[in-house]
């Protein structure tokens, strides 16, 4: 794949219900980015989680000092 691959983009259409857009939108703000990137980290997101499933990983959240305090299932 060459730069100029990586750099072209894809445009869809999505049908949100506004509870979801919302929630897209300020997630967005939140990063300080669009919507766009948020879409982009959600999936980047669930590759890892599928993979992690696939190689019979479990995904967690941990606190400060790496102590597991919610693990993420249903993935």
């Amino acid at each position: 794949m060459t730069v100029q691959d990586k750099n072209q983009r894809v445009k869809i259409s999505l049908d949100l219900s506004p509870e979801l857009y919302e929630t897209l939108k300020n997630v967005a703000q939140q990063l300080d980015g669009d919507m766009a990137e948020v879409l982009l980290k959600g999936i980047v997101l669930m590759l890892i989680a599928v993979e992690a499933k696939q190689n019979r990983k479990h995904l967690w959240i941990t606190d400060e000092n790496q102590t597991p305090e919610t693990e993420i299932v249903g993935i």
